[in-house]
């Protein structure tokens, strides 16, 4: 049985999805401005992967949303494997970025708000199945944070690149 509440969600997740694509393609014009920075393998793993990988997560998230006959065992079951997979890099790339030289501001932009918007999402998917009312409007928010997450994680690595790499106070940054 399709649930006919995410019906309503439809044009609001194919925005979402549109704008994750936009912008994981403009992820990939910072990879290439970081080819030219010494310490671009750094970079690519600590940065500019994982805004990719939570830009992506929007992008197909949004997809199952827009499907039209999910149950809501389906729903819960992909959304929850997906956010469990999500929180679990999420702490991998939390423990490669704090022994950075890095602001808190992007230790929480690149490592902490993404593992927080994974936690929501599996909380969500969870109270949806649980037939919660709240839950789809819990799994926008999640969806959301980690599109603008990924938005501004992708003006921080480009305006880093465009401004000439590393300084001698940035020397860990992407």
């Amino acid at each position: 049985m399709a649930l006919p509440a995410l019906q309503e969600w439809h044009d609001f997740y194919l925005m979402i999805g549109t704008a994750s694509g936009a912008i994981v393609g403009a992820t990939f014009v910072v990879a290439t401005l970081a080819a030219n920075i010494e310490k671009r393998k750094l970079g690519i793993t600590g940065f500019i992967t994982p805004t990719t990988v939570h830009l992506g997560s929007v992008l197909v998230g949004s997809a199952i949303l827009t499907a039209p006959t999910l149950s809501a065992l389906v729903l819960a079951i992909i959304l929850g494997l997906g956010a469990l997979s999500g929180a679990i890099y999420g702490v991998v790339i939390w423990t490669r970025i704090s022994q950075l030289k890095i602001d808190w501001i992007d230790r929480f932009w690149y490592g902490i708000l993404p593992i927080l918007a994974y936690l929501l999402l599996g909380v969500s998917a969870w109270l949806m199945f649980a037939a919660f009312e709240p839950g789809l409007e819990l799994i926008a928010l999640a969806v959301v944070l980690l599109l603008v997450a990924g938005i501004r994680n992708a003006w921080d690595m480009a305006t880093f690149m465009v401004l000439g790499g590393p300084s001698a106070s940035d020397a860990d940054k992407p």
